[in-house]
């Protein structure tokens, strides 16, 4: 069984750990400063699944089942099992599968880590370029690629 047929719920369970992990290894450029972060997600998914193997095994099964044997792993094709798993994961846990695309939008992540001083992300930054007085005139012979000049 791939960790993919039970990754949408599990993902809103463990977003924020995912989240404060994805902005410790972008923030500290070494896996190894993350170890505690990447535990707290591992962790959390461990129990989701915990969860889903106690309460609602056999839908599970079924669904993971029905997208392995499925020409292509479609979806579409296992609606009648993954509505099977969704409502015992409601019922049972009160656990909602998020809207689509729910996941995917830009968050803030509150965390209580400080951020780390990092030559690269603290250099200066150059000048702006500075405001040009006056009108700017076309070249007198046009510009040199003449073809696109037209």
């Amino acid at each position: 069984m791939s960790r993919r047929k039970g990754s949408r719920p599990q993902r809103s369970l463990t977003l924020k750990p995912n989240k404060e992990f994805m902005l410790c290894r972008w923030e500290e450029k070494d896996p190894r400063k993350c170890l505690q972060e990447g535990r707290k997600v591992n962790e959390s998914a461990l129990d989701f699944f915990r969860k889903v193997k106690i309460h609602c095994s056999e839908p599970f099964t079924e669904y993971w089942t029905c997208l392995d044997y499925s020409k292509l792993q479609e979806f579409r094709r296992c609606r009648k099992q993954q509505d099977a798993f969704d409502n015992c994961v409601l019922d049972k846990l009160g656990w909602v599968r998020p809207d689509l695309g729910e996941l995917s939008n830009v968050t803030k992540v509150q965390t209580d880590r400080t951020i780390p001083e990092n030559d690269y992300h603290s250099r200066p930054r150059p000048e702006p370029n500075p405001v040009i007085e006056g009108e700017l005139q076309r070249a007198k012979y046009g510009s040199r690629l003449f073809f696109w000049n037209w």
